[in-house]
């Protein structure tokens, strides 16, 4: 019963490690820093709708970067920060792969 308790502690354990495993967050440098990487995609994240009142820049740029870490880009270069709205806004920025 020991073994049977043990072992599924453990699979439960393992499990938790690996969906707590987050990308990492990709650093942000210039257009001359990627000359040499490989360019993924263009990325774009939303501060969604009236909830930052104002503040809105930090929350698209979380979610651009939550997009490039999905992808795999260990870089980007900021784009276009783009207000819709009195409280909404759209950040985008290129992806890269440099390796890390």
């Amino acid at each position: 019963m020991l073994t049977k308790t043990t072992t599924t502690l453990g699979i439960a354990l393992t499990i938790g490690l690996l969906a707590g495993q987050a990308p990492a967050k990709p650093d942000i440098v210039t257009e001359n820093d990627v000359k040499s990487c490989r360019f993924l995609k263009t990325v774009m994240g939303s501060s969604g709708y009236g909830k930052n009142l104002g503040s809105w820049q930090p929350q698209a740029k979380a979610s651009a970067e939550r997009e490039a870490s999905q992808i795999g880009a260990s870089h980007i270069v900021w784009g276009d920060l783009k207000s819709s709205g009195t409280f909404n806004g759209i950040a985008t920025a290129k992806a890269y792969d440099c390796g890390r």
